[in-house]
């Protein structure tokens, strides 16, 4: 135990994640601050693709969480932003200020607020209409009948609409909402990933101890409990982690995730059993002799 002891925490983090003996020989070498580092950087790995994959992304579609909004977008309301440009923040130029309304459906350009919004940002609606699409001078106003609605500023983007269509459109609107909202979506996502990561190093370790009542296995203490599971759960993160960067899907990284977890904990808690029966049964033996021998 001193010579585990003995060697560097990279090296016992190293052998700890390798195999599932390794995560038995080598749970109770940790302290606290050492577990928690290594949960930390665990969980920093599963995020790193997220980030990777955020980085690059430009646009994110809005039609997938504001689908009535977008219904009514056709290339009639596409010619009236013909000529119209975004620099810094403003919405400028244009030859036309027209309306498109039908029925509860709202698609304008509204160049002299006319139109009045109330509630706050993510439930904004627009008076009198359940689905808007509203270009004003300083934001874009989007509304949905599902009670989404969201203010965008145009921030640094800088576009100028020269012939645009229904997919120019589309794609603009992805593109202000991704850039305002990209943070918090970040930290949304982060979250996730932090509290399933958390529950389920919680659950697995209060499996593990649970199971010292039994007397299946030999674990002296929660926190060798703790550091099995965390230590168990160190080669699927680095894998889903791998996997993410060459091609991220976050449903697919914590399918990987959780398996893995679930298998290196299946291995490391078979080791633990029959190296519990192969210490009684060499307890019971040198009993035995000792009893012979008087």
């Amino acid at each position: 135990m001193k010579n585990l002891q003995n060697e560097s925490f990279i090296i016992r983090c190293l052998k700890a994640a390798a195999s599932p003996s390794g995560v038995c020989r080598y749970g109770n070498t940790f302290s606290w601050l050492q577990l928690s580092f290594l949960f930390m950087f665990l969980t920093a790995s599963l995020m790193a693709p997220l980030t990777v994959s955020f980085m690059k992304m430009d646009r994110f579609s809005v039609t997938s969480f504001m689908p009535s909004a977008f219904q009514k977008v056709n290339d009639t309301f596409a010619d009236q932003l013909q000529g119209f440009k975004i620099r810094n923040g403003k919405l400028t130029g244009g030859k036309s200020s027209d309306r498109m309304e039908d029925e509860q459906n709202l698609m304008a350009v509204d160049m002299k607020h006319e139109y009045q919004t109330s509630g706050e940002n993510g439930r904004l609606k627009v008076t009198g209409y359940d689905n808007a699409i509203v270009f004003q001078s300083d934001q874009l106003v989007i509304t949905d009948q599902n009670g989404t609605g969201f203010s965008v500023g145009y921030g640094k983007l800088e576009a100028e609409l020269k012939e645009p269509n229904v997919h120019d459109v589309e794609v603009l609107i992805d593109k202000l909402w991704l850039a305002q909202y990209k943070p918090m979506i970040m930290m949304l996502a982060y979250a996730v990933i932090f509290m399933i990561q958390l529950f389920l190093t919680a659950v697995i370790a209060g499996g593990i101890w649970i199971t010292k009542r039994s007397n299946m296995i030999s674990i002296a203490s929660f926190k060798e409990a703790a550091s099995t599971a965390i230590c168990a759960s160190a080669l699927p993160a680095c894998a889903a982690a791998a996997i993410g960067m060459v091609h991220f899907d976050l449903i697919t990284v914590l399918m990987i995730h959780s398996c893995g977890v679930t298998l290196m904990i299946s291995f490391a808690f078979r080791y633990l059993a029959k190296t519990r029966r192969y210490n009684g049964n060499l307890h019971s033996g040198g009993n035995y002799d000792k009893s012979a021998v008087i």
